[in-house]
């Protein structure tokens, strides 16, 4: 998937981590100017506006600072920033609610990002998300999706399975995609954060 970029490590980074928690100022500020800009980066693509990526990037740094303290970070102080910036995203979302200006404007380019995060549900193969707008489809698209999508059969091949042309199975396919995407759009909170994991979580985190 290619919405966001990588978070790659620092080569001395437990060092820098273990100073950190030692209260040193030097130590944090080279982890924000190393993590800031790729952080930003990843969070502008996902909520489109320059002044609440900035937001979201300065509380998340202030929580890093005033938890400083916490355990296990030293080991995996990406996976760490990943967790804190999940969580901000995840609180834009609760605010998204309740501004329909923000809402409308943020539906547009959470479709937009939709084929990618379709892309990435079958790669993974492990959303419930997914699965529960697949459970919505009619049988016979819920048939013809599965044994393509799922199993990797070929439209001939379904087809045949099915006992209907491949012109139907392409037709089918259409409409439980064009489904599956209105319901995920409908839950537009979750499918906005699925993006935001997806490009992060597949990437260097840990």
């Amino acid at each position: 998937m290619n919405c966001c970029l990588s978070l790659e490590h620092l080569h001395n980074e437990p060092r820098l981590v273990q100073e950190l928690q030692a209260g040193n100022e030097e130590a944090f500020a080279t982890l924000y100017r190393h993590y800031s800009p790729i952080l930003y980066i990843n969070v502008l693509k996902i909520v489109q506006d320059p002044a609440i990526a900035e937001e979201i990037i300065q509380e998340l740094f202030t929580r890093v600072w005033q938890k400083k303290d916490a355990k296990g970070i030293v080991e995996n102080f990406s996976g760490y920033l990943y967790r804190i910036a999940q969580n901000l995203v995840h609180d834009f979302f609760r605010r998204l609610r309740r501004d329909q200006q923000l809402m409308k404007r943020f539906g547009s380019i959470a479709t937009r990002n939709y084929e990618d995060v379709e892309e990435q549900f079958y790669q993974k193969q492990s959303s419930e998300i997914l699965q529960k707008a697949i459970d919505q489809l009619s049988q016979q698209q819920k048939k013809a999706y599965e044994l393509v999508k799922t199993e990797g059969h070929t439209y001939k091949e379904t087809a045949e399975i099915m006992g209907i042309s491949p012109f139907t199975v392409k037709e089918y396919l259409a409409a439980a995609k064009k489904s599956i995407r209105d319901f995920l759009v409908n839950n537009i909170n979750l499918l906005a954060l699925l993006i935001f994991v997806f490009c992060l979580a597949g990437r260097h985190l840990s």
